[in-house]
């Protein structure tokens, strides 16, 4: 017992600001995830194209198609 209100009263500031303020981290967590869970469905994938369009779909990405990338390559380039 004594333990869990030492913990408490060392993460207090932590815990109240969390009330205070409607900012948190829960999409990016999510987010995260998803990416480790399609991680570990599409293991063995021997095309990376269909490996790249497994994630490209659940997040609702669109494709990027090859002059756009070539571009953005001579861009960064220059």
């Amino acid at each position: 017992m004594r333990t869990s209100l030492k913990t408490l009263r060392k993460h207090l500031p932590i815990i109240e600001n969390s009330f205070i303020y409607p900012y948190n981290n829960g999409r990016i967590e999510g987010t995260k995830n998803k990416i480790k869970v399609l991680n570990h469905v599409n293991y063995g994938y021997r095309n990376f194209q269909n490996y790249k369009n497994r994630f490209i779909l659940p997040f609702k990405l669109k494709p990027a198609d090859k002059q756009s990338e070539q571009k953005q390559l001579r861009s960064k380039a220059a």
